[in-house]
């Protein structure tokens, strides 16, 4: 999200930033206004888009804006223009990095309406398209590159040393099994769960593994060569599911399925010790990924504000 932010205020658009806690963590470049209260909401009823923060990324015209307020979304960015301005007509979600349960949601939810969706190859949109009798236009334009934060910026954000080994947390579902984990006996370990103002972009750029129970995440962080652990209290049961809209992350994510605190301990021991390699065995995975989803390219902010017409 901070890329395409930086790429719109370098369109010389306005910037206006919605924090949740602490101001210092808004770029100097933007204007800072504490989230949910009434002059934040009088600026997104006036700006022409606004940007939801860490993974999914949605962009969104002021005529949707309201909505996702009183449902007590987090409004992170907002990029402001004059108000005369015609408003873009468009709502674009990055599909594929939504769960499947989460897309399922926004299509019950009458939320389907959305012009555009954002997807790594048109062979994903189409896949999802009849999974889920999705109708909206595709763009292929997702830039991983740009929107995972780098290593070096997601531990300074998240006050981590480069020595570190840091176990990312992205669990979509209650986890019992998971509790309060603490990797004891391990004094450089650290562990980094999303959500409370972590966003997902800081959990993936920042940790040497990550745990997670969704195909969407998972296969984030196997395209920036993270290894993933799947967790779920019931592994069968998780697997009966499908094997996710965006790919069948039980053959092809490079990791190890866990089911509890010990079973994890286990494998981030494993991955620890070689090194944070995965087998050969899931080059597949890799090879899955690279031809359904080339998310390194870069120039996808561009492609995305071109999209809705910021630039022509």
């Amino acid at each position: 999200m901070l890329a395409l932010t930086e790429y719109l205020r370098d369109q010389g658009l306005p910037v206006v930033w919605a924090y949740r806690e602490d101001p210092t963590t808004v770029p100097q470049w933007a204007t800072a206004v504490r989230a949910g209260t009434a002059r934040h909401r009088w600026l997104a009823a006036r700006s022409r888009w606004w940007l939801t923060d860490g993974l999914p990324m949605k962009v969104s015209a002021p005529d949707t804006v309201g909505r996702p307020l009183e449902r007590g979304r987090d409004t992170v960015a907002l990029a402001v223009v004059d108000p005369s301005i015609d408003k873009v007509g468009s709502d674009i979600v990055d599909w594929p990095l939504l769960t499947a349960r989460q897309q399922r949601l926004l299509v019950l939810r009458g939320e389907s309406d959305v012009d555009l969706v954002a997807v790594p190859s048109q062979e994903i949109g189409q896949r999802q398209a009849r999974a889920l009798g999705f109708t909206a236009k595709t763009v292929v334009a997702s830039p991983l590159a740009e929107w995972v934060s780098t290593r070096d910026a997601a531990r300074t954000r998240l006050g981590l040393s480069d020595d570190q080994v840091v176990v990312g947390i992205l669990l979509e579902r209650a986890v019992p099994a998971l509790g309060g984990v603490e990797l004891t006996g391990w004094d450089d370990v650290s562990v980094v769960v999303g959500g409370g103002g972590t966003s997902e972009a800081d959990v993936i750029g920042a940790c040497d593994v990550l745990v997670t129970d969704t195909s969407g995440w998972g296969s984030i962080a196997a395209r920036c060569d993270r290894p993933v652990i799947v967790m779920a209290d019931d592994l069968r049961d998780l697997l009966s599911r499908g094997p996710g809209l965006y790919l069948p992350w039980h053959r092809d994510l490079p990791g190890p399925f866990v089911s509890s605190a010990a079973e994890l301990r286990e494998a981030v021991g494993a991955l620890r010790t070689s090194g944070w390699q995965v087998s050969a065995d899931d080059e597949i995975g890799h090879e899955a990924l690279a031809r359904l989803a080339g998310m390194e390219q870069t120039g996808g902010c561009a492609t995305l504000a071109q999209a809705i017409g910021v630039v022509r």
